[in-house]
């Protein structure tokens, strides 16, 4: 869910919260300089000057940026350099998170001005009048292209949230790896009953994920490693597997489960064709683009949803703003508002409008983000990089129809 840039400024302006906004981990460059112009523009980043390491590696997205933008300006639209595509997704696997701080951007950014094309090179760190043509074949520019683009997000992220740093050093609080991890490897209290016949070469990783999932009701780690290690030495990791194991399996199933709050009253629900209002687009194109879009998503064996156009006065509908980050207002909101200065064909676009969709029927987002305060790094993966509502890389599933029914079948 990401709620109105707006409403969250204001919410931060009366020292409610102490975060940005719920920020999705696969932004588009585009979305990012959007994101930092609005904070500039409130105040919540200054003009102070950024950490050497994060400035260099904004300065070169930019003016990549830019310079894909002159190419493209000459190009017809089916020969555009696009950064991103279906084909490209990739995901934050949650057993491979991404780390970000100034240091590793400052080593990334080393790597690729090693790697660079001398000729792409060049142009990335000249300040003069930018050229209309690229150096190299279009898919070794995208190539190269790619890691200078996803190394200006991690410096436009760190730069948009370190201000909010505490926020995310509670965060770690619901940090769900160690739930994942004896999930996976079926471990239960039964198996740890004599933990100590366990080979070490198992038994670490086991009291690794127990200390996270001590820490999601403890809040403090150093003190639930201690507890651990205690437990082991006294044969007793049963019982605090089945002392923490319940909290841990809450938070997890919270990242996935449609809140009371957020289930709809308009959607008829069957079970071969669930039906959705929502008020009719006030530019005409714009929905096929939501019925395309929507229903192509939102199905799953022999079950679809579909749309019903129309006049619903406190309905859904879709908003375009330019120059703001993709969000609806509220799991179960009506409002799905997107940036106007976005293509509709690109597909950035089209992913969005599926996963906010998500969001106004219910579904909450499912991934995570933390400040790790023993590596001094931001941290966030994906639970499920399979799934329309936790990776750019997912679609609908089995889980998301499952959850549907149970919130609507009624």
């Amino acid at each position: 869910m990401k709620p109105s840039v707006f409403i969250i400024l204001y919410i931060i302006s009366l020292n409610i919260w102490s975060s940005p906004l719920h920020l999705d981990l696969e932004m588009s460059s585009n979305e990012y300089r959007v994101l930092l112009k609005k904070l500039k523009t409130n105040n919540l980043i200054g003009d102070e000057k950024d950490d050497p390491a994060i400035a260099e590696a904004l300065k070169l997205g930019e003016r990549l940026s830019k310079w894909i933008s002159v190419v493209n300006s000459t190009r017809p639209i089916e020969r555009a350099i696009r950064l991103t595509s279906e084909a490209t997704r990739r995901g934050i696997p949650i057993d491979q998170p991404n780390r970000y701080s100034p240091e590793i951007i400052k080593l990334e950014t080393r790597k690729i001005l090693s790697d660079l094309p001398i000729d792409m090179k060049s142009v990335l760190l000249s300040s003069e009048d930018l050229p209309y043509d690229i150096p190299l074949d279009d898919e070794t520019f995208i190539l190269y292209a790619r890691k200078v683009d996803r190394n200006y997000q991690s410096a436009a992220r760190y730069k948009s949230v370190d201000k909010f740093r505490s926020y995310y050093i509670r965060a770690a609080t619901k940090d769900v790896r160690g739930y994942y991890y004896l999930k996976i490897n079926n471990i239960t209290e039964v198996e740890l009953r004599n933990a100590q016949s366990i080979p070490e070469s198992k038994i670490n990783p086991i009291k690794e994920a127990l200390s996270l999932i001590c820490f999601n009701t403890e809040d403090d780690l150093s003190s639930c490693q201690e507890r651990v290690h205690s437990a082991y030495k006294n044969n007793s990791l049963s019982q605090l597997y089945e002392k923490y194991h319940p909290r841990a399996k809450k938070i997890w199933s919270d990242f996935f489960k449609i809140p009371s709050h957020a289930v709809r009253k308009d959607v008829r629900w069957s079970s071969t064709k669930t039906v959705v209002p929502f008020n009719n687009p006030e530019i005409p194109k714009f929905g096929p683009y939501l019925r395309d879009n929507i229903e192509d998503e939102f199905k799953w064996n022999g079950w679809g949803l579909k749309l019903s156009f129309g006049r619903y006065p406190g309905g859904p509908l879709l908003k375009f703003e330019p120059g703001v980050v993709p969000h609806v207002n509220g799991l179960g909101g009506n409002e799905i508002v997107m940036d106007a200065n976005q293509p509709i064909e690109e597909y950035e676009s089209q992913w969005t409008i599926r996963h906010e969709f998500g969001h106004v029927l219910g579904l909450p987002d499912c991934y995570h983000e933390f400040y790790d305060m023993e590596s001094n790094t931001y941290v966030n993966y994906q639970l499920d990089i399979t799934d329309l509502m936790c990776s750019r890389a997912g679609n609908m599933k089995e889980r998301i129809f499952k959850e549907l029914e149970k919130a609507y079948a009624k």
